[in-house]
């Protein structure tokens, strides 16, 4: 009995043994896709090139379906319970809506940079038709990052997780986490990047919790993200963006531009990211994500 109740919880097996089983599906494929595509004779993009960055989210958009697909079938759930729109509802009216978010938030923080002197642009990158092409390139780059790291970390993950040990807990593990992940992976990491990061994902899980689905999640992730790497062509990682729309340049100190890091390590990314919490706070102000287990009905506390 005592071993029964070590891994079933009297509904189901218990939450941090589907998250185990969760993360063993994504390091298996993760695994076997990384020794196909190495074998392929794929041409090399260096740099922050929207192509490869194309390949490597599609891949991992297609990890994070087929792990999450097998743990649906395990546990008789549907994609919609952890969050996952339909395809008719993926563009819908939430999507654009986090497109808004998503463009408006990165647009203050380098408004705020120029007015520190900051910021300055010196024309077009590239015209004509490479601009229409890399353009295009960057669109898709920045929506399949948005699919891919929001069905991954937000999806399957954040409702397991916050199954386990509830939301606010959960969404706390998640920011600090998806901070860190990126603070130990990525290049030229400073603790500024780690905070922002962390901020950044405590208003994409509140995000999740009153819009009740990962399109405007998803919305959100890709216009920041295309915003900041190809729009204002601010660094990531000690890199520009290869077709980046504008030459433009950030001087100052660490704090102000970001630095290597570019202007998502900006300590004016701390404010903007709460500012935008308490904003998104008042416009949903009702719970939609999870709901209870076995009772669609019930509301859902804040």
């Amino acid at each position: 009995m005592r071993l029964h109740n070590i891994f079933h919880n009297g509904r189901e097996l218990r939450a941090g043994w589907r998250l185990l089983l969760f993360c063993i599906l994504v390091f298996v494929f993760g695994y076997a896709t990384h020794f196909v595509v190495k074998r392929l004779p794929l041409p090399e993009y260096p740099g922050l090139h929207p192509v490869g960055i194309i390949v490597d989210d599609a891949v991992l958009l297609l990890i994070a379906l087929a792990a999450t697909a097998l743990m649906a079938r395990f546990e008789h759930r549907s994609f919609a319970v952890y969050g996952l729109p339909r395809i008719r509802d993926l563009f819908g009216r939430m999507f654009w809506r986090g497109t808004v978010w998503g463009l408006v938030m990165p647009s203050a923080i380098i408004l705020l940079i120029f007015f520190g002197g900051g910021y300055h642009v010196h024309g077009l990158n590239l015209t004509g038709t490479e601009l229409l092409k890399f353009a295009s390139l960057w669109i898709l780059a920045n929506l399949l990052i948005g699919l891919s790291e929001e069905i991954l970390f937000r999806g399957y993950f954040m409702y397991t997780l916050t199954d386990g040990i509830g939301f606010w807990a959960a969404a706390a593990l998640e920011s600090i986490g998806f901070g860190a992940l990126h603070y130990y992976t990525k290049p030229h990491e400073r603790w500024e990047d780690w905070i922002a990061v962390t901020l950044l994902t405590v208003f994409i899980t509140l995000a999740l919790r009153r819009t009740g689905s990962l399109a405007f999640l998803i919305g959100m992730h890709a216009a920041f993200d295309f915003a900041f790497l190809y729009v204002f062509s601010g660094m990531n990682g000690s890199e520009f963006g290869v077709g980046r729309l504008l030459n433009a340049e950030f001087s100052g100190p660490n704090w102000l531009t970001g630095e290597l890091l570019g202007p998502e390590a900006s300590w004016f990314t701390f404010g903007v990211a709460l500012a935008s919490s308490v904003l998104l706070h008042m416009r949903y102000q009702h719970a939609k994500w999870p709901v209870p287990a076995g009772d669609s009905a019930r509301p859902i506390a804040n």
